[in-house]
């Protein structure tokens, strides 16, 4: 998607809620926000998008003019506004903004995966024992975990790197929130460790193995 076509579909939102301004109109999400698709970007590249349950995510990578980066990662989540019509929260690179207020209801209740087949279950329940070995046998040989600044950890080794410093001597846990999950991939709302909403996305490989782990914020 385009730039402009990005921006008409920000447009038709009843509201946009960004790490910047937080939740607001979509003009002035338009005026005000960095994130805004335009003239600041050299281009806006589709990357992906995850549609269940009513709820679309679309992962964007948007290039800066300035080239100060290969590209910023961004993603938004479209659901309905129980209007009529739709909304949409914005992630991306945590750097941006300090720190981001709630927005997600937490779910107690929420077991990511759709069976206890599902990958997602077993690396969840491994990152939360703190068993590295056992989160690593679970991607696939070129596998890769990308950080809401896009940086990137490719392979069983570079896994091994990010993971180490990442689950430290406690583990890893998040707060469940929502998941928007078409099978293949699963965009879970979560509140990371820290207390910040974010999307995680977990693109599945072959049975019981992960392609990608994708970080927006």
């Amino acid at each position: 998607m385009a730039a402009p076509d990005l921006m008409r579909s920000l447009r038709l939102q009843s509201r946009v809620d960004d790490p910047y301004l937080g939740a607001g109109p979509a003009a002035r999400f338009e005026a005000e926000s960095p994130l805004c698709p335009g003239a600041s970007w050299s281009a806006i590249e589709a990357f992906a998008v995850t549609h269940a349950d009513g709820r679309r995510f679309e992962e964007y990578h948007f290039v800066p003019a300035d080239g100060r980066v290969a590209y910023l990662p961004v993603g938004i989540m479209y659901e309905p506004d129980g209007q009529g019509g739709s909304r949409a929260t914005v992630y991306s690179d945590h750097h941006l903004v300090e720190d981001r207020g709630p927005i997600l209801e937490p779910d107690a209740g929420l077991v990511p995966g759709q069976s206890p087949e599902d990958v997602l279950q077993p690396y969840f329940k491994a990152l939360k024992e703190n068993r590295l070995e056992d989160v690593l046998d679970l991607f696939e040989d070129d596998g890769y975990f990308r950080h809401s600044n896009a940086e990137t950890f490719v392979g069983r080794e570079g896994l091994r790197t990010d993971f180490t410093k990442m689950m430290g001597t406690a583990g890893i846990r998040v707060t469940y929130c929502r998941a928007t999950d078409d099978g293949t991939t699963c965009a879970l709302e979560v509140y990371m460790p820290s207390g910040r909403p974010a999307v995680a996305v977990y693109e599945r490989g072959r049975p019981g193995r992960l392609k990608a782990v994708r970080i927006y914020m």
